[in-house]
């Protein structure tokens, strides 16, 4: 009897563990837990906003073409420094001179002066006189020459300027040169009119 116990109780426990195996079916093998859902990501696909092209210009463009007139860059060509050639010293002409004489308008003469053209009383108890010399002929300019007094000038009615005093006469010589060469020399003798307005 003792011996058949452990068999009995061998079937016993089968016979248990088969009646739990029925009434709990899901404990009977534990089953791997299931792993949890993956979630993918939804991505939402927006277009991008379509930009509005501009309408084409209503100018046409036109190419430029190159103009026929245009020049192609010129090649670069080699540069060879000038060289040193002695040069033959070049002889000015010879500059044939001209005459410097002036034309002549005629004899050379003047008129002999007769009266004083005009005079004043100076403070020192002088007179200052004055001649209109009236030249013709010849060419000026004119070298005149009143005693020891000279002048030159362009002008044929040149006055001569001089003082004088007391009552004697004035006499004096007047030379006149012009400039083609001729000369003409003749004296006067002028009565002093300070002395005949106080007569």
């Amino acid at each position: 009897m003792s011996k058949k116990n452990p068999s009995l109780c061998l079937a016993i426990l089968g016979l248990v563990a088969s009646i739990l195996a029925c009434n709990f079916p899901g404990q009977g093998i534990p089953t791997p837990p299931a792993s949890p859902p993956i979630e993918t990501p939804h991505v939402t696909a927006t277009s991008p906003p379509q930009e509005t092209a501009p309408p084409p210009p209503t100018e046409t463009l036109q190419e430029t073409a190159p103009s026929p007139t245009e020049t192609l860059p010129s090649t670069p060509t080699q540069w060879f420094p000038p060289t040193n050639t002695p040069t033959s010293e070049i002889t000015p002409p010879a500059v044939t001179p001209t005459s410097t004489t002036p034309a002549s308008a005629g004899p050379l003469n003047f008129s002999v002066p007769t009266a004083l053209d005009h005079w004043q009383p100076l403070p020192n108890g002088e007179y200052e006189c004055k001649i209109i010399l009236h030249i013709t002929g010849g060419a000026p300019p004119y070298t005149v020459h009143h005693d020891v007094d000279v002048f030159t000038t362009w002008e044929t009615d040149p006055e001569i300027v001089f003082k004088a005093h007391g009552c004697g006469a004035i006499v004096h010589t007047i030379q006149v040169k012009s400039a083609d060469g001729q000369t003409v020399s003749q004296g006067y003798w002028i009565p002093v009119p300070w002395c005949e307005s106080e007569e």
